[in-house]
């Protein structure tokens, strides 16, 4: 399923948030009202919507979510400005987020385990002296490593380059040469 309207919500508001137009409140709450009907970006997994929405949202929102520190109120500008292979990567899910492909990849979550460890797994990995923990760290990374051998991973979100080469030429902002080949 392609939800366009969001899909473009959200590459608008990623695109304010990267280039330092947005702080990382005003993206949260840009994100909870126009894209995850009032969840958190690092808690929509937990909305039934997230279930049988457009793929890609979850996992760009997952990926926004590790930009900044939700901590302080702060703009991507200063010490905290993205570094330009950082924002070469959000462009490209900018450009993923403007076409109309279906996203393939299966689901690997990218956050540190200890963001959504549940109560039952906290407790484990304490009576176990962190090895339950170490073991949902290693099968997530055992995911990781299976998904990049499903397309091409240095052009996720897209699954192969010639994919991304195709909406390269239909790019929505840029023309030019400003995207990696």
């Amino acid at each position: 399923m392609i939800d366009t309207d969001r899909r473009k919500k959200l590459a608008f508001h990623l695109r304010q948030l990267a280039t330092g137009q947005l702080s990382n409140d005003d993206f949260e709450e840009k994100v909870m009202d126009d894209i995850t009907k009032g969840w958190l970006p690092e808690q929509y997994y937990r909305s039934n919507d997230c279930k049988t929405d457009d793929k890609i949202i979850q996992s760009i929102l997952e990926y926004s979510w590790l930009l900044y520190s939700d901590l302080m109120n702060h703009k991507l500008t200063g010490k905290y400005e993205l570094p330009r292979d950082a924002l070469k990567e959000i462009a490209r899910f900018i450009l993923f987020l403007h076409s109309d492909l279906e996203y393939e990849w299966k689901y690997v979550d990218i956050t540190n385990p200890l963001v959504k460890l549940k109560i039952k797994d906290l407790i484990k990995s304490i009576m176990t002296l962190g090895r339950h923990y170490r073991e949902i760290k290693e099968q997530r990374e055992n995911e990781f490593n299976e998904m990049r051998k499903e397309g091409d991973i240095e052009y996720w979100p897209f699954k192969t380059k010639s994919d991304y080469k195709k909406q390269l030429e239909r790019q929505p902002y840029l023309k030019g040469n400003d995207f990696p080949t």
